[in-house]
């Protein structure tokens, strides 16, 4: 009574204590706190089993005054017969009447270990023999009465024992309704937090729900399948797999062993553990409908007392499927069509396939028919899938490819098995012509898939490659023009800082000259010459004297640096160094990185290893190749305004120079003319433009300008 008693107890404080977690937790966890909204935790009953039972769940000495004078009572008289006891036992110990062994207890009493022939030394009841008869065990006459006194207070404790329990019993029993509302919703709470836990085990996600009948999965795995291969160390393969309106049913074909059973079972388990509202392992942008039936045919259910053989088992399964069957059902058959001879096994099964498409019901069937791989080809609401096999190594990958039917490499496990050549070679001529033909068509486009899927993968890894390179060059691009622009904000500052300091010491010149009484046409005549030297320092002159000299100084510096192989040169205003290479005439053919191009010597600058260092500073992880992939032959100005047409132009001549390209198109369109015009005086005054011309009528005629650069 009292465990049944602890047990409540034990609900009543989980219940108190989910309480007080989710009362702080209602805007987290809105639909678990809804729970416990209309539950009223009542304290009481937790009080009446704590004021009886201690932490054990033991009744208390002190439950009740009564049971406190009984179990003291009892105590004291337990201590004198045991005090009475070590008494007589010692005495009898040194009489040598004992057996080998202290005082014990039979039938609730304490007795002695008396040796049979000693019996009469001792008065007393016996209680007990030993299975030897050597033994008496003997309660000695002068405990007798006191021994009886602990038997009646016993008596009185289980009587108010009793008591205790029925009326605590009868103050809980109006609860038991609350009691059971707390316990189904610990169930419930116990429940969640159950699935939470394996979906951390499995490494779950919650999918998308779609409001219709689909089922797409990405990156799915079998959870037990992944919890077996994590405790083994082992790698877990994936399968993306999509059914929907019109690709309903998945016919997967592949060789034994090479996970058709398990990618048909992940499948059915996800769908199922998805709609009993648990998490799935997939990805999170999965996505799966609801079905109302699940039709299941997996493994063999023969019966002997239902004379029911294996392939009758299915037959039995197919009749139901068939039946029931409508668009809002998902079937799952493993080994369709197997347990019978296949010349006919294999028909029926195409014909109950046809029957169950024609429900529109969804479905994944494993076989290894070529029949049903031909009609999943050929028809409407049906896709194949194969399980792919590495050729080389002779074994299974796991690997689900949908889109392509997959052979059942019969032979080649077969060698691997170790079956001897005469066996197999023997096994192939018996197969018909056409249907080998068919298998080896199968294994030729596996192994030609494979091939190509490894080129796709080389030419994304180089197409992302290319982005990335993209990416870097309009970062730099865009860092590049963002300081020029300070640049020039900076000399523009200096500048006016100039002018400031100019100002002032010509007022200080005038100060001066009135101090020495100078004549008013000599102040005036100063006055005009000053203002006329401020108007040109704010036309930026004194910038660009700054610059000359700029120009001047690195020229001077640089004199002394000649051309020649494996010299380190500059094109003017480009921020990019190459290396010499090779000198023909009055040519140089010069490596920008990786690209290599014949430039004029007279347009290359010879630079300092200090200098290169500063350009490459100022242009980090500066890539020629990025412009070359990006390159266009064709610059379309069309509708852009004639400065920024010409800053568009500019840039893009420069590059198509330095990139190497002879010959550019610059469409500009007929209209009134001007923006061609702009664009013809710019080419004319040039350096880099050895001619340019009307692009043929039939290609745009006088809208489009032909340019030819020097090179």
């Amino acid at each position: 009574m009292e465990e049944e008693l602890h047990q409540i107890r034990l609900v009543i404080k989980t219940f108190a204590d989910i309480c007080k977690f989710f009362e702080t937790r209602n805007d987290k966890y809105p639909e678990v706190a809804a729970l416990f909204a209309g539950i009223v935790y009542n304290q009481n009953i937790g009080k009446y089993i704590e004021r009886i039972l201690d932490n054990d769940g033991a009744l208390k000495p002190n439950a009740s005054p009564i049971l406190a004078t009984i179990s003291a009572k009892i105590q004291e008289k337990e201590n004198e017969v045991r005090k009475r006891m070590n008494s007589l036992f010692e005495k009898a110990q040194a009489e040598g009447w004992l057996a080998n062994s202290g005082i014990t207890v039979r039938d609730g009493r304490l007795v002695l270990p008396v040796v049979a022939e000693h019996k009469r030394k001792i008065s007393g009841l016996v209680h007990d023999v030993s299975s030897t008869g050597q033994t008496i065990f003997l309660e000695p006459t002068e405990i007798f009465d006191t021994n009886n006194i602990i038997r009646e207070l016993q008596l009185q404790y289980k009587r108010e024992r009793e008591r205790i329990l029925i009326e605590v019993t009868d103050k809980i029993r109006p609860s038991i309704a609350e009691l059971i509302k707390y316990q189904q919703c610990m169930g419930i709470v116990d429940f969640i937090r159950a699935k939470a836990l394996f979906a951390l085990d499995i490494n779950a996600d919650l999918p998308k729900l779609s409001n219709t009948v689909v089922i797409n999965l990405e990156q799915a795995y079998h959870p037990l399948l992944f919890i077996n291969h994590q405790r083994n160390g082992l790698d877990i393969v994936p399968l993306s797999l999509s059914l929907t309106k019109d690709r309903r049913i998945l016919v997967i074909s592949g060789p034994n062993a090479g996970g058709k059973s398990v990618a048909l079972k992940t499948v059915g388990l996800l769908q199922y553990m998805f709609q009993c509202g648990m998490l799935v392992p997939c990805k999170s942008h999965s996505e799966l409908g609801v079905f109302n039936a699940v039709f299941v045919d997996i493994g063999d259910e023969q019966s002997i007392e239902n004379d029911l053989s294996t392939y009758s088992s299915h037959l039995k399964h197919m009749k139901y499927f068939t039946e029931f069957a409508d668009p809002k059902t998902l079937f799952l058959i493993d080994e369709f069509g197997t347990g019978t001879d296949p010349q006919f096994g294999g028909p029926l099964a195409e014909a109950i396939l046809h029957r169950i498409n024609q429900k529109q019901a969804f479905g994944v069937v494993n076989t290894h028919y070529s029949n049903l791989k031909n009609y999943a080809g050929q028809t409407k609401g049906l896709v194949n899938a194969r399980m792919l096999f590495d050729q080389e190594k002779l074994q299974p990958l796991y690997k689900l490819e949908v889109g392509y039917a997959g052979s059942s490499y019969a032979f080649e496990i077969a060698k691997k098995a170790g079956l001897h050549d005469t066996i197999i070679n023997y096994a192939r001529n018996k197969v018909g012509d056409k249907q080998k033909r068919l298998d080896d068509l199968l294994i030729d486009l596996e192994r030609e898939k494979s091939h190509v899927n490894e080129l796709k993968k080389r030419f994304e890894e180089k197409d992302s490659k290319a982005k990335k390179l993209q990416e870097e060059y309009e970062q730099l691009k865009s860092e590049l023009d963002a300081n020029k622009k300070k640049l020039l904000q900076k000399a523009k500052q200096e500048a006016l800082s100039i002018i400031s300091e100019a100002n002032s010491r010509i007022e200080n010149t005038i100060r001066e000259i009135r101090e020495k009484k100078a004549d008013t046409e000599t102040i005036k005549k100063v006055r005009t010459e000053i203002r006329q030297e401020t108007e040109q320092l704010k036309k930026d002159t004194v910038i660009e004297k700054n610059v000359k000299s700029i120009h001047k100084s690195k020229n001077n510096h640089n004199e002394n640096l000649l051309l020649g192989i494996g010299a380190t040169v500059q094109l003017p205003e480009q921020l990019v160094t190459g290396v010499v290479v090779e000198l023909k005439k009055h040519k140089a053919l010069v490596a920008f990185g990786e690209l290599q191009s014949w430039v004029e010597a007279d347009k290359l600058e010879v630079i300092s290893a200090k200098q290169e260092k500063t350009i490459k500073k100022t242009v980090t992880n500066y890539n020629v190749n990025t412009k070359m992939q990006n390159f266009q032959t064709e610059l379309n100005l069309i509708g852009t305004r004639g400065e920024e047409a010409l800053k568009k132009l500019q840039e893009y001549i420069d590059d198509a120079y330095l990139l190497g390209f002879k010959q550019v198109r610059i469409v500009h369109g007929k209209g009134y003319g001007i923006l061609r015009k702009l664009i013809r005086e710019y080419l004319k005054g040039s350096k880099l433009i050895e001619y340019f011309q009307d692009e043929q009528i039939e290609l745009g005629g006088d809208g489009v300008t032909i340019v030819t650069l020097k090179m």
